[in-house]
């Protein structure tokens, strides 16, 4: 009786064992819902080609009701589950457009396994648009403005990318029309270089919603000179000679100052004044105009642009006159040399103030030629004139230069009698100058 009781106890066991596995394990009735399974989007590769992009889906994600036997649905989930649309029939723009896709298992569990009792959404729409590429400028905005005494070079601003190569649906680059970087000057007071953002916008300015844009860079490298500034006067350097003093002359610059830039060292190296030339007053013999390039080192900007000023010169309280000179003095001829004259008489026109000109006779004038540092052979020497007390201000204005030859000593002919009489100058009609 004991053996009865215990068969059917193993019996009725076994049985509800059975009956819980086929109801938990390999019931084909059984339903499982698997949530936010990504949609694949297949041969979106082929809609570059075609010059097309999607710019907008309907889902990105499914959810999907199997049916089948509980051992098959166990070996899946949304992991594992792949769902593939295949956009390789689209070859035209368009709104809304229709795919469906597809679905597939995992390699362990068979392809007829289950039953799909729905998928939701049912189908995905795209909107499709031509795919466009287009080069936009880029455009500085400046904001605010450097301190006083400085200046920011922005007409001569380095722009590493001075266009941007845009790329996105033909709605979106048809608004776009450049690339602007935004540069704060306030308080700026060293040059810029530095890699910037830059925002995509429309014509008028405005931003543009971009995100489906992409660009061939993403910052833009600008490098923007900031210098100090400062006025500099402008002079001359005066040369007295030819019997002109500076109080004899009247000289007006076309500009009395230019602003420059340039780095504080460079800056304070050129100090407050820059000379614009020479004028040499022994050149001069009545009012004239003289023209100088005005001279900047490197690393200074003159920001006015004229690149050359005027020196109108007056000359007031002169005058001139001419004499004939048959005696010319030799001096400081080297030791072991001699001088033989080849030229006898010369014409000097003297120049100085009009009262000391007046009262200027030959005998006041005594021309001499210096020999010092001169060789053997024969050349040609510049003259200088001696004034007697009473004349300091009288110069030579223009003479002739004398021919001479330097010859070793005692091989020179003596000069004539003639010669060693001959007076030292008589004077010619007198120049008003």
């Amino acid at each position: 009786m004991k053996n009865k009781l215990a068969a059917a106890a193993l019996s009725i066991f076994i049985a509800m064992a059975l009956w819980l596995y086929v109801i938990t394990t390999v019931s084909p009735g059984s339903k499982e819902t698997y949530y936010n399974i990504p949609v694949v989007l297949a041969n979106e590769s082929v809609l570059t080609e075609r010059g097309l992009m999607i710019t907008s889906q309907s889902a990105t994600t499914a959810t999907l009701v199997l049916s089948g036997n509980r051992t098959d649905l166990s070996k899946v989930d949304q992991s594992n589950i792949t769902l593939k649309a295949d956009l390789s029939a689209i070859y035209e723009p368009g709104n809304q457009i229709p795919i469906t896709y597809t679905t597939s298992f995992p390699g362990n569990v068979a392809s007829n396994a289950f039953v799909i009792e729905s998928k939701t959404p049912g189908r995905i729409y795209l909107n499709v648009e031509r795919r466009v590429s287009k080069a936009i400028p880029v455009e500085v905005k400046w904001i605010g403005s450097v301190p006083d005494g400085f200046i920011a070079d922005r007409e001569n601003k380095l722009l590493e990318h001075p266009t941007v190569q845009i790329t996105g649906p033909q709605s979106v680059t048809d608004q776009i029309e450049k690339a602007v970087v935004e540069v704060d000057l306030t308080d700026q007071r060293e040059s810029i270089s530095r890699d910037c953002t830059y925002t995509l916008c429309n014509v008028e300015g405005e931003p543009v919603d971009a995100g489906l844009i992409t660009t061939n860079v993403e910052q833009i490298h600008l490098e923007v000179k900031i210098q100090r500034v400062k006025d500099v006067l402008l002079t001359y350097h005066l040369v007295e000679g030819g019997g002109a003093k500076a109080e004899n002359a009247e000289i007006i610059l076309s500009m009395d100052k230019i602003r420059v830039s340039g780095s504080e060292a460079a800056l304070e190296l050129m100090g407050d004044q820059l000379v614009v030339g020479t004028i040499n007053l022994a050149e001069i013999d009545q009012n004239t105009t003289k023209t100088f390039t005005i001279p900047l080192e490197e690393g200074i900007t003159n920001l006015t642009g004229v690149a050359e000023v005027t020196a109108e010169i007056r000359l007031t309280g002169l005058r001139t006159k001419d004499f004939l000179v048959r005696q010319i003095n030799v001096v400081n001829v080297p030791e072991g040399l001699e001088v033989e004259l080849i030229t006898q008489e010369l014409t000097i026109k003297v120049r100085g103030p009009a009262e000391q000109i007046q009262n200027l006779d030959a005998e006041d004038v005594m021309v001499v030629v210096d020999f010092t540092g001169a060789e053997v052979g024969t050349a040609t020497f510049p003259v200088r004139a001696v004034f007697t007390d009473g004349f300091r201000d009288v110069g030579i204005f223009k003479s002739e230069s004398v021919s001479a030859s330097v010859l070793p000593q005692g091989t020179m002919t003596s000069p004539s009698e003639e010669d060693m009489t001959a007076p030292m100058a008589e004077e010619e009609p007198e120049t008003v100058g």
